[in-house]
């Protein structure tokens, strides 16, 4: 036979059975666009039981009492976005709000390059007529400037090409200057002798 204490702890734990199962802690998903949302809880609980047998001269007697009690506290969220971004968001878990910022950091920065190269994109997408005017105004002063340059550079060329030939005039007359001397020289050399 068995003892009423038994009775009491057995119903008690199919209570505590039926309120707290797996779906508590990891809760159902929450789909909202191409956005899914699972709610993490954490669940705690206690339980406690107690009796004693009464001895009375007519009958054994027994008096006893149990309780129980839940406690369940969502501590976090998993967030699944359709291009398999997946993020887990706590719930008051961090010691200071510096380390909450710190944990969001790197989102914080994803979101805002992502915004930078969007805006990049539709400008290019969409440039701004004033700015395309401008643009190709400075490329046709940067074509002019380099055509200067190319004329400037071509006449430098042909004057130092005139200079090369007057230096190797210069060169020759004197080379002709010389071997007219030193003939010279000779024929006096031989008139002596």
């Amino acid at each position: 036979m068995s003892h009423p204490i038994e009775g009491i702890m057995g119903v008690s734990m199919e209570n505590i059975h039926q309120m707290v199962d797996v779906n508590t802690i990891i809760g159902d998903p929450i789909v909202k666009g191409d956005t899914t949302i699972i709610p993490i809880s954490k669940v705690s609980f206690g339980f406690a039981s107690g009796g004693s047998d009464l001895p009375t001269q007519a009958a054994e007697k027994f008096a006893g009492g149990a309780g129980a009690g839940v406690t369940v506290k969502p501590v976090a969220f998993i967030v699944i976005k359709a291009d398999g971004d997946v993020k887990l968001l706590e719930l008051g878990g961090k010691a200071s709000p510096i380390e909450g910022v710190m944990d969001s950091l790197p989102g914080i920065i994803d979101k805002i390059k992502n915004a930078v190269a969007d805006k990049k994109a539709e400008k290019a997408a969409n440039p701004d007529p004033k700015q395309v005017e401008k643009a190709e105004a400075k490329l046709e002063k940067a074509e002019a400037k380099l055509e200067k340059m190319e004329a400037k550079a071509e006449k430098t060329s042909v004057r130092d090409e005139a200079r090369i030939a007057k230096a190797a005039a210069k060169v020759e007359a004197a080379r002709a200057e010389a071997q007219a001397q030193i003939a010279a020289e000779n024929n006096v050399k031989k008139d002596k002798e």
